[in-house]
């Protein structure tokens, strides 16, 4: 079997050539620029709407911000509200409007003996709270809580000591021997 052949198709009459001028020896290559006047277009609707839209997030932001602090505030606000009728109701309690007449007034029931503390000037030491308004030193009040005490001597007891410096020994001075003296002093 022959190999076939291709049927050899005309040449168009005529050819399209475009011509490339060899550059000048000191002129520069110029490359064709990259953007076109659509990219332009485009290129600045797309900063426009990147401005239009970053102010519109900035309000949208602040707004967030300021609902969330308005809501802690509603929520303080609430808190506190419900602080006032707890304090309220305490009032319908017998018990309590005694202890505050107690507390305040210094107000005592029948047949009960009360004591007041009067300081050097003359003024009550107490508020009717029924502790004094200064401690006394060395007092309980002025020392850690025993579990903390406890808990200190534990980690002392547990670390290392700090290594001690290494001090020069002392040796106490020379005694001054003079001369000779006999049982006279002289």
């Amino acid at each position: 079997m022959r190999p076939r052949r291709r049927p050899v198709q005309p040449e168009p009459a005529t050819r399209r050539t475009t011509r490339i001028d060899a550059p000048e020896p000191g002129a520069a290559l110029r490359r064709p620029s990259t953007f076109t006047s659509r990219a332009l277009i485009l290129l600045l609707v797309v900063a426009v709407l990147g401005v239009s839209y970053a102010s519109s997030i900035r309000a949208w932001l602040n707004q967030r911000n300021e609902q969330s602090a308005l809501s802690a505030q509603i929520a303080a606000q609430r808190a506190q509200i419900s602080a006032l009728q707890a304090a309220k109701a305490r009032w319908n309690d017998p018990a309590y409007i005694e202890a505050q007449a107690r507390l305040r007034f210094g107000w005592v029931m029948p047949g009960e003996r009360t004591y007041r503390v009067i300081g050097k000037d003359g003024k009550v030491l107490s508020a009717g709270t029924g502790q004094l308004l200064t401690s006394l030193p060395g007092s309980a009040s002025t020392q850690a809580p025993w579990w903390d005490r406890t808990l200190n001597s534990l980690v002392q007891a547990g670390s290392t000591p700090p290594a001690k410096k290494a001090q020069k020994p002392v040796h106490p001075p020379a005694k001054f021997i003079g001369p000779a003296r006999g049982p006279t002093g002289r």
